[in-house]
């Protein structure tokens, strides 16, 4: 299992989740963490909060290559030059929220 090195809260690494709001219990509309936060993981690869903008299938042990566009940090299946992973054995729908790795999540860090 991989977690976040930094001690910030909220959603797990390699959970994917409909509403990110949920775990704020204020009803506050800025949850944490933001669209585009990077954390480093304890198995020393970079993650960044994504929401998908398409569906994504799933991909058994090095989760399915995508491509985020920055402007808005959303991710859809690559058409690319992706180099971004989704967690792995875990199928994604349209709008979902998740962590994608930077490389296939079954090799070294980039």
């Amino acid at each position: 299992m991989v977690f976040r090195a930094s001690p910030q809260l909220g959603p797990g690494i390699e959970d994917v989740y409909d509403d990110p709001a949920m775990f704020d219990v204020q009803g506050a509309t800025q949850v944490s963490p933001q669209l585009g936060t990077k954390e480093i993981g304890s198995d020393g690869g970079e993650y960044f909060w994504v929401q998908a903008s398409a569906n994504i299938a799933s991909t058994a042990t090095t989760g399915t290559e995508v491509d985020m566009t920055f402007a808005t940090h959303s991710v859809a299946t690559k058409a690319g030059a992706g180099g971004f992973w989704t967690p792995p054995a875990t199928a994604i729908t349209d709008g979902q929220f998740c962590w994608v790795r930077r490389g296939a999540w079954n090799a070294n860090p980039a």
